[in-house]
């Protein structure tokens, strides 16, 4: 059976050069675009990936694209031609009109490559035709001449009122989050050919409720295509009653339920000061996640925090072991309403671990001699009132000292960057 593949770009080079969210979301929806306007003119074949059977993708006002970067098809006879030839000049030649470019700028911009293979009846469409589009994505250099050519250009592929263009509206105390987040281990998952169609099927969905969660949250999804996305949110929901973490643990859950074991989430979170640059945030996000997260086992939350001072502190943890991530999600989420000394009391627990980390970690696996710790080092009456914050603090300490993947330098920081996360939240943020 012949199969077309199709692969657009250059997505994250043209993402670059955003210099606000309606300007990062204009530019992704815009390949989102272009796949929806070639995928519609073989409306009729049967497509591997994505999943179109569902109208809804082809709704020109979606509040997000949900065309990923990749195609591939059963073909026909003179399918590959009229593509090559007719479709693709058409639907650029179209756009270049709405956006008034020059069509020849623009063609020489993007990147679409494609191919045409015949397969054996028994082969995976997915696993034969990926490394092709790889190889031909290697060979593509923008043109310096036109690596602008999207700046200052109205918007008109979707509805404005869904696109968030003043970064304040996306913070919280000045704080905004960059997030990329990427499937780990889809050849498992895809590796039987009968699974195919249920799997992109259950992408579809996943991009779909992922992109609930974000709004639901206040945030802004950039793009939410097949096991990729990329979003803008605070570092707390706007009601504050939620972490980013929960928020990337609820994505996480919901991908696990719509695929299967087999695949997991990684995340690269990176929060900024809202006057950070957010080609450096993105930059930073994406560091965090392919040289960071997706290394090692894996099913990761690599984060990192910029401070308004230029400081910064990052750790990575791993969803794999389900009761360190229990437990950091349970610390990372006591949030409270700042009271008087609140902002000390952080900074004297982190100062206190620091001053006794040998003895720490002498006593980290005995969780009674642990808990006994912050009762004679912590027994003012203050204290009392944050009872249950240590109780959590114990726990959690416990839990990654019984850990034995992580060294024992990356426990200490992981903790200490647990702690630094909830003091950003509710303490100072200089």
């Amino acid at each position: 059976m012949r199969y077309i593949a199709l692969t657009i770009g250059p997505i994250y080079k043209t993402l670059q050069n955003a210099k606000n969210p309606k300007e990062l979301f204009s530019a992704s929806y815009l390949f989102s675009y272009i796949m929806r306007e070639i995928v519609k003119k073989f409306k009729d074949r049967e497509f591997i990936t994505p999943y179109i059977k569902e109208e809804s993708i082809f709704d020109k006002d979606s509040e997000v694209g949900l065309f990923h970067d990749r195609f591939i098809f059963a073909s026909k006879d003179g399918d590959y031609k009229r593509l090559k030839d007719k479709v693709i000049p058409d639907v650029l030649k179209n756009l270049a009109t709405s956006l008034d470019i020059e069509f020849e700028v623009l063609k020489d911009y993007l990147q679409i490559s494609h191919i045409e293979k015949e397969l054996k009846e028994s082969a995976n469409p997915i696993l034969e035709l990926n490394p092709y589009l790889d190889s031909l994505e290697l060979f593509y250099q923008v043109p310096k001449s036109s690596e602008k050519i999207f700046k200052d250009k109205k918007n008109f592929l979707t509805n404005d009122k869904n696109i968030i263009d003043d970064l304040k509206k996306l913070t919280y105390n000045k704080y905004y989050t960059i997030v990329h987040v990427d499937a780990d281990n889809m050849g498992k998952a895809i590796e039987d050919k009968n699974n195919i169609s249920s799997i992109s099927k259950a992408l579809f969905d996943y991009a779909k409720e992922a992109h609930t969660f974000i709004k639901n949250y206040g945030g802004q999804t950039i793009y939410a295509g097949g096991d990729d996305l990329l979003f803008i949110a605070p570092p707390l929901s706007k009601d504050k009653t939620k972490t980013i973490f929960e928020l990337c643990d609820e994505i996480s859950q919901n991908f696990q339920k719509q695929i299967n074991q087999k695949a997991t989430l990684s995340f690269g979170v990176q929060i900024s000061y809202v006057k950070y640059p957010l080609y450096e945030a993105l930059e930073s996000s994406r560091e965090q996640l392919f040289d960071k997260a997706k290394t090692k086992h894996k099913n990761n939350i690599a984060f990192r925090v910029t401070k308004h001072s230029g400081q910064s502190f990052e750790s990575i943890i791993h969803k794999g072991n389900k009761e360190v991530y229990k437990k950091f999600l349970s610390l990372t989420s006591s949030i409270k309403t700042k009271s008087d000394g609140m902002d000390n009391f952080l900074h004297s627990i982190h100062h206190k671990l620091d001053a006794h980390k040998k003895s720490i970690s002498q006593i980290s696996l005995d969780k009674k001699r642990l808990e006994n710790f912050f009762d004679n080092y912590f027994n003012k009456d203050i204290h009392k009132y944050y009872r249950e914050f240590f109780e959590r603090l114990a726990d959690y300490i416990h839990e990654v000292f019984k850990d034995k993947k992580i060294t024992q330098e990356d426990k200490f920081n992981l903790v200490y960057a647990s702690l630094r996360f909830v003091k950003f939240t509710i303490g100072d943020k200089k």
